[in-house]
């Protein structure tokens, strides 16, 4: 079967373009890396080593604190965190990550810079690390 080149109607705008391209990468990580879902994923790759609150997990992955507690629960679920309470309140919780979580996010982040990789090699090096620069600036600023 030949797959069929799909193009919108429409210029494509921005976050159309985005959606396209986390499309190619979610693809390639649920055959190279299925440990994890990447929304999974992105919860992950906030923890520090001596972890952080659900409340401070949600905050820093910009989500609702409720939704990041469903994907704390799948990831204890999986053995990739543990959860504990906290010191300082009773009625919090910290979330650490275990050694099954950093052998996840490692393989997740080799697709990751596999797929960076491919992307620079299909633009060119010069070309990739602008985009780069400008994304992060426009994304971290």
């Amino acid at each position: 079967m030949t797959r069929v080149k799909r193009l919108p109607a429409a210029r494509p705008h921005l976050p159309m373009l985005m959606g396209m391209v986390f499309s190619q990468l979610r693809d390639r990580l649920a055959v190279e890396a299925p440990d994890l879902r990447p929304s999974q994923l992105r919860v992950l790759e906030w923890l520090p080593a001596d972890g952080l609150t659900i409340s401070e997990l949600a905050e820093c992955a910009e989500m609702t604190t409720q939704g990041c507690g469903q994907f704390v629960r799948q990831l204890e679920a999986l053995a990739m965190v543990e959860v504990s309470v906290a010191d300082h309140d009773a009625r919090a919780r910290v979330v650490r990550i275990t050694a099954a979580g950093r052998d996840a996010l490692a393989r997740s982040a080799a697709v990751l810079a596999a797929c960076d990789e491919a992307w620079a090699a299909q633009v060119g090096p010069e070309r990739w690390r602008v985009f780069r620069e400008v994304l992060e600036e426009v994304a971290l600023d």
